[in-house]
């Protein structure tokens, strides 16, 4: 999971280097963001399911 995410900021910050467009950046990086969400909502839950507490 915490690959996933880096390798998500990681294209941000290449497209960032090569000066893309501010709306391409944009959307990369909510795309990152809900997608990091989403794998952290899968693992809590998931987590929560075997017995886990916070």
């Amino acid at each position: 999971m915490d690959t996933l995410i880096l390798l998500g900021l990681l294209g941000v910050l290449i497209l960032i280097y090569r000066q893309n467009s501010r709306r391409s950046i944009l959307a990369a990086w909510w795309i990152v963001a809900l997608l990091s969400a989403v794998l952290l909502k899968l693992h809590i839950t998931s987590s929560l399911g075997l017995g886990l507490t916070w």
